[in-house]
């Protein structure tokens, strides 16, 4: 196997992403203060429940999580004291 090519893993990535552009970075900081405080999770929702919230949303103006925060925040009056 003498004259194989080696992998240039540098260049491949550079295909991917584009030359100009830098691999990582980290996270703006305004994006940071956005979500201090928030958790990420994952639940299932009935599909009828999905529907109303995204509803709710774009009637609203607001994204899904704060339509979510604020349905959730009315129905757990009691426990967020």
């Amino acid at each position: 196997m003498a004259g194989k090519a080696k992998f240039d893993q540098e260049a491949a990535f550079k295909s991917i992403i584009g030359a100009d552009r830098k691999g990582t970075e980290a996270a703006p900081a305004d994006k940071v203060k956005k979500n201090e405080g928030r958790v990420q999770r994952a639940y299932f929702l009935d599909r009828d429940i999905d529907k109303a919230l995204r509803r709710m949303a774009l009637e609203e103006g607001k994204n899904l999580t704060e339509s979510v925060n604020e349905v959730l925040r009315k129905g757990l009056k009691e426990y967020l004291k």
